[in-house]
């Protein structure tokens, strides 16, 4: 009942804001509302019933500009005024007019964009009336060709109308290269080709997608970065596109593409990337090959390309679009996230355990752009741990380890990241491996277990490890965590923590043993001991981990660091608990940072002197 009185209320709101906003443009323009059969609305109409929610109203409505006068179609959305009308010209309007900027082959006007304008909800009529007048705008500048370098602005919406989809992993550089097209077993993200400079590459990311390359449909790509740009409205055929790099005088350009279309082949496909706002954009063509066509006086692979393109291979030779879908790791992170200054910079983190914090913090460095993995853990993932692993019950009922399942997990959401895993003890591995360590620029260990990360420690500060050792780990019920940076050199080591009875000194629990021992938590029989804390409060405290982590690789530190996150900690004293006095006077949710020094009672520090 409540359901259908909340529709109820909604389907009001909208019906009188229609209403009003009619009736006050029919007071000052001339307005006629059309029926979606009408030869202007049809086509409009089409589009728009495949959207949600959907458009069912048109109005007709004539306005004068500066120097000439449009009929414009006014299609209402059902949730007016939440949603923008969007307007579109007539058949007639739009031959008169097409092509100027921001007018797409729909003869839909662009006007601003919906994500972030809003629309006067207390005046929609006056809203809507501004909104005409902009489009108005728009028109009358286009026809006075005031804003042709907006055609560059919008090269893309012009190109990829009608365009046949080709996804990409190649990143656009400066040289001329030949790239390859391949095509799949099965189609993702709409498409059956995919764009690559690499095979092995390629082969590595299709894995979670489980599609295979279809090898005897390959194809040999040029690729073209341009400098010189170029209105897409006014290529038509396959010879006007070749027309403009003839006509550059670029000869870099000239001979590429006369040497590649010189090859003997059913078709061609050429790619290029010009810059737009600092961003290579890219597009392509498919040319219609030569195949089986004989010309005289000229031997195979012989032919001049002006001799080649007289040829009308088809009845049209009109030109054969691509769309490029590029889904590299520069397009995703830049498009989608603010932190991409990781990108370029190739960095490679050893995660030691892979259980609660490490699986977070893996997924929150990838999606800080962070991309080359060593993942080392022993143990496999089991139901009760779901509740605050990254990694859930499929992969736990696959008894997969969590080095597997976490790679797996990652690699599903960024396929272009690379991992190496080890699901061994790790003191076994860097028995054999002592070394392997100083690949990465920085190792996490995040495995809760004192006895590893003291030998950790002793191989970082015994020159096995030459790069930063970051130990983190979170304490009961959440109350806070810590990321402690130890510095290969300079500074106090990890031992420099503790005391002599193994306290962690700047502990925020009470490190009495009575106290202690309120924390540990144990399942029935001999089983291990566990800190209990909740996936709320490790998100919580991953945030602030990875933060740290990646100022700590951006500004290279040169001495050892502890961030300490301070939880709620009103909260942990009201459940019965007591707080380390050092931190009697601090307050909730805040770091502390100290920076850690040689203790004189340390003895790994003094063999290192």
């Amino acid at each position: 009942m409540m359901q259908g009185q909340h529709e109820t209320l909604l389907d009001s709101f909208y019906k009188k804001a229609i209403q009003k906003t009619r009736q006050y443009l029919e007071s000052k323009y001339p307005l006629v509302i059309c029926n979606q059969d009408d030869e202007d609305i049809a086509e409009i109409a089409q589009i728009l019933s495949q959207t949600d929610p959907p458009y069912k109203e048109f109005w007709k409505i004539e306005i004068s500009g500066s120097f000439r006068r449009f009929t414009l179609i006014l299609s209402i959305p059902d949730t007016f005024p939440d949603l923008f009308p969007k307007i579109y010209l007539t058949k007639k309007e739009y031959q008169e007019v097409y092509p100027i900027p921001h007018l797409d082959k729909n003869r839909f006007v662009c006007t601003r964009d919906p994500e972030v304008s809003v629309l006067n909800d207390k005046k929609p009529e006056e809203a809507v009336e501004e909104l005409i007048q902009i489009a108005v705008g728009i028109l009358e500048t286009g026809l006075k060709k005031e804003n042709q370098s907006d055609f560059i602005e919008e090269f893309l919406a012009y190109w990829n109308d009608k365009a046949t989809p080709i996804l990409s992993l190649f990143i656009p550089t400066d040289d001329v290269i030949y790239l390859q097209v391949f095509k799949l077993s099965k189609k993702i993200f709409g498409s059956e080709y995919i764009l690559c400079d690499s095979k092995e590459k390629l082969q590595e990311w299709l894995k979670p997608f489980r599609v295979d390359i279809l090898e005897e449909e390959n194809a040999k790509v040029l690729y073209l970065p341009l400098v010189e740009l170029f209105f897409p409205h006014q290529l038509e055929k396959e010879e006007d596109i070749i027309d403009i790099f003839k006509n550059s005088n670029n000869k870099k350009y000239i001979k590429a593409i006369e040497n590649y279309l010189n090859q003997d082949r059913d078709y061609y496909i050429v790619i290029a990337s010009f810059s737009i706002r600092g961003e290579r954009i890219l597009f392509g063509w498919r040319h219609q090959g030569w195949r089986g066509i004989e010309f005289r006086g000229f031997r195979k692979n012989h032919v001049p390309l002006n001799v080649r393109l007289k040829h009308q291979r088809t009845k049209s030779n009109l030109l054969q679009k691509i769309s490029i879908i590029r889904l590299d790791k520069e397009r995703i992170f830049k498009r989608g996230s603010t932190m991409t200054k990781f990108l370029d910079k190739n960095i490679s983190i050893a995660i030691i355990g892979c259980g609660s914090l490490g699986s977070y913090l893996a997924m929150s460095l990838s999606r800080c752009g962070i991309s080359k993995y060593l993942f080392i853990d022993k143990e496999r993932l089991e139901p009760e741990n779901t509740p605050r692993h990254l990694c859930g019950f499929v992969e736990a009922s696959q008894r997969m380890k969590k080095v597997d399942a976490l790679k797996k997990k990652l690699m599903g959401h960024f396929p272009h990241i690379e991992c190496n895993t080890y699901g061994g003890d790790v003191l076994s591995w860097l028995q054999k491996e002592t070394n392997s360590l100083k690949e990465y620029d920085l190792t996490v260990v995040a495995i809760g277990n004192m006895g590893v990360e003291r030998r950790i420690n002793y191989l970082l500060r015994h020159g096995a490890i030459n790069k930063p050792v970051i130990f983190l780990w979170i304490e009961p019920f959440g109350v806070g965590g810590h990321v402690l940076c130890i510095h290969p050199e300079n500074g106090g080591c990890y031992n420099c923590c503790f005391d002599n009875e193994g306290n962690f000194l700047y502990s925020i629990t009470s490190t009495r043993s009575e106290d202690r021992d309120k924390f540990k938590r144990r399942e029935s029989g001999c089983q291990s001991t566990f800190t209990p804390y909740s996936s709320l409060h490790i998100e919580q405290f991953i945030s602030i981990a990875c933060k740290k982590i990646l100022d700590i690789l951006e500004k290279d530190i040169d001495t050892s660091v502890l961030y300490t996150w301070l939880g709620d900690i009103e909260e942990f004293e009201r459940l019965g608990f007591n707080i380390n006095p050092i931190y009697d006077a601090q307050l909730s949710y805040r770091i502390i940072e100290r920076k850690i020094i040689q203790q004189k009672w340390c003895g790994i520090c003094k063999k290192n002197e």
